[in-house]
């Protein structure tokens, strides 16, 4: 029963990405998505003393959406379709690539020093019918996005539906994606109404199936009918997956294809730079990778 619990269980590894550290948990070499979602980074959390923070050159995406959800600290996000703001603590942006995109991510130059970046980046394939679509981007404050509240816990749903609650992001690949907060000793009930769901924890511990699941690793439910998952310590986590993706995909750097032929023509084109860059950021870029 334990190794059927330990098949269950992704746990991330950490990443230097020039000057901060992200705990990479998907893909992984057991599991390459949980319902769409085939990309799950843990930003943080770093803290900042100098000028330095995140500097993510421009670069290229085709084939997902981009979603990037923030705990603390500020990133400044600049894209070849205009958008230019910065994004802050509560703030959801979702970038839908489409056909192709560029974009950057960069410390704003007015934020205060030390300061610290805590918070998720995550892709969603896209369905092959939205492979071709023109690039989008959207951005939703703290505000806009639903909540529920209760003696026990708090859940912010950030993508799709559950607990009587829906986000007003654009949700083409059927996905979901919730931050949820629970107070120690309590019981967390799942939504029943989604194909794959997957629970990833930031801090604290929980217990599921009698097994402990710690910060920095994600479960993946086989079946949730009947699952207890009790708080033994104040908890903060990730709720994500959504519809099965009954599709291949293919996954190459920043590309995510149903096609590897896609990924390789949007290599060729970033190579002889075809794609447009974004807006206040041309001088610099990332160089396509030679393997």
């Amino acid at each position: 029963m334990e190794a059927a619990f330990n098949n269950n269980i992704v746990i991330g590894k950490s990443r230097d990405l020039g000057g901060f550290e992200v705990k990479r948990v998907l893909p992984h070499a057991t599991r390459q998505m949980v319902g769409p979602f085939i990309f799950f980074d843990q930003m943080g959390p770093n803290e900042f003393l100098t000028n330095s923070g995140v500097d993510v050159r421009p670069h290229p995406h085709i084939g997902l959406a981009a979603l990037t959800y923030l705990f603390s600290g500020e990133i400044l996000h600049r894209d070849s379709i205009g958008s230019s703001l910065i994004i802050k603590p509560g703030d959801v942006n979702l970038m839908i690539s489409g056909k192709g995109i560029t974009h950057s991510e960069r410390t704003p130059k007015s934020i205060n020093v030390p300061h610290k970046l805590f918070g998720i980046q995550c892709w969603i394939a896209l369905p092959k019918s939205y492979e071709g679509m023109k690039p989008e981007f959207h951005n939703f404050s703290k505000k806009d996005i639903p909540s529920i509240i209760t003696k026990s816990m708090m859940a912010n749903i950030i993508l799709g539906a559950a607990y009587g609650k829906t986000s007003p992001l654009k949700n083409v690949s059927n996905g979901f994606f919730a931050e949820i907060k629970i107070k120690m000793n309590n019981k967390l009930e799942l939504p029943k109404d989604i194909e794959e769901l997957a629970l990833y924890v930031l801090s604290g511990k929980l217990e599921i199936k009698d097994r402990s699941l710690n910060a920095g690793e994600m479960f993946i439910f086989n079946n949730k009918s009947n699952v207890s998952i009790q708080s033994k310590e104040n908890c903060h986590c990730i709720l994500l997956g959504g519809n099965t993706m009954n599709e291949k995909r293919y996954i190459w750097w920043n590309f995510v294809a149903s096609d590897i032929a896609l990924i390789e023509t949007a290599k060729k084109n970033w190579l002889n730079k075809k794609f447009i860059m974004p807006v206040d950021d041309k001088e610099e870029f990332i160089p396509l990778p030679k393997n």
